[in-house]
C-alpha cells in the first residue's frame, strides 16, 4: 500500500475528530440605536438556570472578557449568591444592584435544546486492488474503490440568549443569540462564547474599551 493510501485512514480520523469537536457561535444580535450610550462603572454578569457549574462557567468567562476591556465586572454567584437570578421582585432586585454599584447587567440563559441523530456517509477513493499493480498481473485483476465507513453522530444544539441592560432604567441595550453544539460546555467553549458576545457589543459600540491604569495607548497615526 502506498504512503498516500496508508495516510487516508489517518486523515479521515482527523477530519472526524474536528467535525465532532463542540463549538459555539453568535448567530444574531440586536442593538438599541436610540439608547443613550454611557460608560458603565460596574457590570454584573448573571446566568439564569439550575445547573450551578454551567452558570459559573458562563459567568466567569464573560466576566473575564469584560475585565480584559477594562471594565469592573463581577459574577452574580460571587456577589449575590445562587438564588439572586430567581428573584421575582424586580424593584427589590434593582435596589440590590444599585446598592452594590452595578449600573449594567449582562444576562445569560438557555432558550432551547434540540437533539437528533445524524448519519454521516463515508468517503471513497480509487486505487488498485491488493498488490497486483505490475504489468504482468494487472490485466486479469480488477481496479476498484476503497471506501471509509460512514458513522452516526448525535447532534445537540443549544440556543443561548445574552442581554445587556441598564440597571437604573431596566432598558435593554443589546441582545444576542448564540448556538452551542454541546450540552456540556468546556472552558474553551465558554471563553469563545464570551469573546463572541462582548466582541459584538464592542463592534456595535454599545460598550467601548476602558483604558486600564498603566496600560500603554496605541500611538495615533
Amino acid at each position: 500500500m502506498s504512503t498516500k493510501h496508508a495516510m487516508l485512514p489517518l486523515l479521515s480520523a482527523l477530519l472526524l475528530f474536528s467535525a465532532c469537536e463542540p463549538s459555539v457561535k453568535l448567530t444574531a444580535s440586536w442593538t438599541d440605536n436610540q439608547a443613550f450610550r454611557s460608560k458603565f462603572s460596574k457590570i454584573l454578569v448573571m446566568s439564569i438556570g439550575k445547573d450551578l457549574a454551567k452558570r459559573k462557567l458562563g459567568e466567569d468567562a464573560v466576566c473575564k472578557e469584560l475585565r480584559g476591556y477594562g471594565y469592573n465586572a463581577a459574577t452574580s454567584l460571587d456577589e449575590m449568591g445562587p438564588d439572586f437570578a430567581e428573584r421575582t421582585d424586580s424593584a427589590g432586585m434593582q435596589r440590590a444592584l444599585l446598592d452594590k454599584g452595578f449600573d449594567g447587567v449582562v444576562t445569560i440563559r438557555v432558550l432551547s435544546v434540540t437533539e437528533h441523530d445524524r448519519w454521516v456517509p463515508g468517503g471513497a477513493y480509487y486505487g488498485p486492488v491488493g498488490f497486483y499493480r505490475g504489468f504482468y498481473g494487472y490485466y486479469y485483476r480488477v481496479w476498484g474503490y476503497y471506501s471509509d465507513p460512514g458513522y452516526t453522530i448525535f447532534d445537540v444544539q443549544v440556543l443561548l440568549e445574552s442581554n445587556l441592560y441598564e440597571t437604573l432604567t431596566g432598558r435593554l441595550l443589546w441582545s444576542g443569540q448564540s448556538k452551542a453544539f454541546s450540552r456540556d460546555p468546556t472552558r474553551a467553549m465558554a471563553a469563545r462564547y464570551a469573546r463572541n458576545i462582548v466582541g459584538d457589543m464592542m463592534e456595535k459600540k454599545v460598550l467601548s474599551r476602558i483604558q486600564i491604569p498603566g496600560e500603554m495607548t496605541a500611538p495615533s497615526n
